[in-house]
C-alpha cells in the first residue's frame, strides 16, 4: 500500500502549481472564503470537519465550484470513496486540464478498486513532469497497482542487494570465557563459543512471480539466496538458500493458499542445515484497511554431520493482525502476530527439542513519499523438552529482539536501508546467555512489472 501520499498531496497543494498548470483553488470562481477554509482543514488532514462543515448539508448545484474538489478529497480521506469519484469526476468534466483535480481523481479511482482509471489518471499526471515529491508519491500507487493487478495479471519481480555493517556477535557467543554451570561448576568455554565482532558484507538476491490462471486461482514461486561475510570471523560466514511454490484461491475477501519451501544454510562454507515444509494459510481482508491471517506449517529440520542429533519435526501456527491508516499523517501500518510451534527431536535428544510461544509487533510510517521508517520489538520463549545430560538441568531461553530501519526510495526502482538490530537472550544456563548489536547499510534494485 502506499504510504505517505496523503501528506505529499497536501504539500503539493501548498505550492499550488503542478508543471505549470494552476491548482484549483486559483482557478475556481471567487468565493475564496469559505473555499480557502474548506482547503485548509483538507490541507492540514482535518478531513472529517471539512466535510461536515461544508461538504455534508450543501446544496450540489448552488455551491462553489471549488467545492468539488476539496469535499471529493475529503470524501476518499473518510473512506467514502464512490461518493468521492462522483463529486471529482463531475469537477473534472468542468475543469479536464487541471492536474491537482485528476490527481485526486486517480486516488479516488484506486480507493474505489477501479484500477484501469486510478492507472489512467496516474499516468497522465504523471507526464506532465510534476515535482519530485509528488512523481514519487504516484510511484508509490502505481507500485500498489502492480500489487493488485497480479490477481488478473501475471506479475514478477527480480532484485538485488548489497551492503555491509558491523555485528557485535557474529557467533552468538557468550560475554566471557568463564562461567559457571550446574553440576560442573566454574568452567572455561573455548574461544569459538565466545562472542566475535567482525565488520561484514551482505548480499542478496531473489524474485518472485504471480500468474493467474482462473478467476480467482493463481499459482506463484519464489526464489532467494543471501549471505553474511565477516572479514575477522569467516569461520563464521551464513549463506542461506530459499525456494517456494504454490497455489492460492480468493473468494470476496478470502485468501486461502497452500505452498512448499526448502530453505538451505550454509556455515563456514559447510552445509549445515535444511529444511523441507508445507504450509496453508488463511487470509481474511476485514476492509481496504485491515485484515488477519492463520498459518500453520509443518517441516522437517534436517543437520549434517555431528549435528545430526538435532534433526526435528518442527509443526506450528501463526496468527497475524494488520491495520493500515490511510488518512492519518505518516499513515502507519501496524504488524502484529502470535507464534506457536514445537521442534520435536527425531533422534531422542527431547534436550535438544523446544516448545516455541512468541509475539511480535513492528510499525511503519512515511514522514514523506520517499523514505520509511520501521520499528519492531519480538519476544520468544524456547521452553525445551528434557535434561540435558551431564548439567541434569533443563534448558529455557528467553529472547528479545529490537530493531529499527530507515527506507530512502532514490526512485521507482532503487532503495537504500539503514538498519539496527538488538537482540537479547536470557537463559537458565549461562552457556546460552548472549547480547547481540548489528549495523547495517545496504542498496536494493527491483525490477518488476514484467
Amino acid at each position: 500500500m502506499p504510504q505517505s501520499t496523503a501528506a505529499v498531496l497536501r504539500r503539493f497543494r501548498r505550492r499550488c502549481l503542478l508543471a505549470g498548470v494552476l491548482c484549483a483553488a486559483a482557478a475556481a470562481p471567487a468565493q475564496a472564503g469559505p473555499v480557502d477554509d474548506l482547503s485548509a482543514l483538507v490541507e492540514s488532514g482535518r478531513a472529517a470537519e471539512a466535510y461536515a462543515t461544508y461538504c455534508a448539508n450543501s446544496d450540489v448545484v448552488t455551491r462553489p465550484e471549488a467545492f468539488d474538489l476539496w469535499c471529493g478529497a475529503a470524501a476518499v480521506d473518510l473512506g467514502r470513496a464512490g461518493e468521492g469519484v462522483l463529486t471529482l469526476e463531475r469537477y473534472v468534466l468542468r475543469f479536464p486540464d487541471n492536474a491537482r483535480a485528476r490527481l485526486e481523481l486517480a486516488r479516488a479511482y484506486f480507493y474505489a478498486g477501479d484500477n484501469v482509471r486510478s492507472r489512467e489518471e496516474f499516468e497522465a499526471v504523471s507526464k506532465e513532469h510534476p515535482p519530485p515529491d509528488v512523481q514519487a508519491g504516484i510511484d508509490r500507487y502505481l507500485t500498489a497497482l502492480q500489487s493488485r493487478e497480479s490477481r488478473y495479471q501475471t506479475r514478477a519481480l527480480v532484485y538485488a542487494e548489497m551492503g555491509g555493517g558491523y555485528d557485535s556477535n557474529a557467533n552468538a557467543g557468550v560475554a566471557g570465557a568463564q562461567i559457571g554451570l550446574p553440576v560442573l561448576g566454574p568452567v572455561t568455554v573455548a574461544s569459538v563459543g565466545v562472542q566475535k565482532g567482525s565488520p561484514f558484507g551482505w548480499l542478496d538476491a531473489g524474485g518472485r512471480v504471480n500468474h493467474p490462471f482462473a478467476p480467482g486461482w493463481s499459482v506463484y514461486g519464489a526464489v532467494d539466496a543471501n549471505g553474511m561475510f565477516y572479514s575477522q570471523a569467516s569461520e563464521f560466514n551464513l549463506a542461506n538458500g530459499f525456494i517456494a511454490a504454490g497455489g492460492s484461491y480468493q473468494s470476496g475477501g478470502n485468501v486461502y493458499s497452500l505452498s512448499y519451501a526448502n530453505s538451505e544454510i550454509m556455515l563456514g562454507g559447510s552445509r549445515y542445515r535444511w529444511t523441507n515444509g508445507v504450509g496453508v494459510e488463511w487470509r481474511h481482508q476485514m476492509s481496504e484497511q485491515s485484515g488477519f491471517a492463520l498459518a500453520p506449517l509443518y517441516a522437517l529440520v534436517d543437520y549434517t554431520g555431528e549435528n545430526a542429533v538435532r534433526n526435528a519435526d518442527l509443526g506450528g501456527i501463526t496468527a497475524s493482525y494488520r491495520q493500515i491508516w490511510l488518512t492519518t499523517n505518516w499513515q502507519p501500518i501496524l504488524n502484529a502476530s502470535l507464534v506457536y510451534g514445537d521442534e520435536h527431536d527425531r533422534e531422542g535428544r527431547p534436550d535438544l527439542g523446544y516448545w516455541i510461544y512468541g509475539a511480535a509487533a513492528d510499525l511503519t510510517v512515511a514522514p514523506a513519499s520517499s523514505w520509511a521508517l520501521n520499528a519492531g520489538v519480538a519476544y520468544v520463549v524456547n521452553d525445551y523438552q528434557g535434561q540435558i545430560p551431564v548439567l541434569d538441568e533443563t534448558r529455557r531461553d528467553r529472547t528479545f529482539s529490537a530493531n529499527f530501519s530507515a527506507l530512502y526510495f532514490l526512485d521507482r526502482r532503487w532503495s537504500i536501508r539503514g538498519e539496527y538490530q538488538y537482540t537479547h537472550n536470557a537463559s537458565n544456563l549461562a552457556l546460552y546467555q548472549y547480547a547481540r548489536n548489528l549495523v547495517a547499510l545496504k542498496l536494493r534494485y527491483e525490477f518488476s512489472g514484467f
